[in-house]
């Protein structure tokens, strides 16, 4: 909930740009592999309730950074549910995960240290511009 909060705290380009450097440095055919690796099923009831979690935080964002994110804690409750469903759907998923497998240790393939860099420098503005009372 809290991670849906203070994303929620800051304007949707924001967040669309760390997504976009992302998305420009990774593989298309990553999902798809790392799906292949864990329950389908699983992973399949885990994105159905991200997206659902995704939206319903976009419904709650600002428009501008500042501290109008903490003055609406009504609207917590909203990103609250759907964060406990994704919680939810998420469990099965996240126990087939092989958390010690050597793929998080290797550089994304084609992808430079520059541009990784841009990808982790997009991600570091965001955190500065979250409200960190959401």
């Amino acid at each position: 909930a809290a991670l849906g909060r203070v994303i929620a705290s800051v304007p949707e380009k924001t967040v669309m740009d760390v997504y976009n450097a992302v998305s420009d440095i990774t593989d298309p055919g990553v999902p798809a592999y790392l799906k292949s690796l864990v329950n389908g099923r699983d992973a399949e009831a885990a994105y159905g309730a991200f997206l659902n979690f995704k939206e319903v935080v976009k419904r709650n964002q600002v428009t501008a950074p500042g501290p109008a994110a903490s003055a609406a804690p009504a609207k917590y409750d909203a990103i609250d549910g759907a964060a406990k469903e994704l919680s939810d759907a998420s469990y099965p998923f996240l126990k087939d995960v092989d958390w010690l497998s050597s793929i998080y240790l290797k550089p994304l393939p084609g992808t430079s240290a520059k541009d990784a860099l841009k990808a982790i420098d997009k991600a570091i503005v965001m955190g500065t511009n979250m409200d960190e009372r959401s």
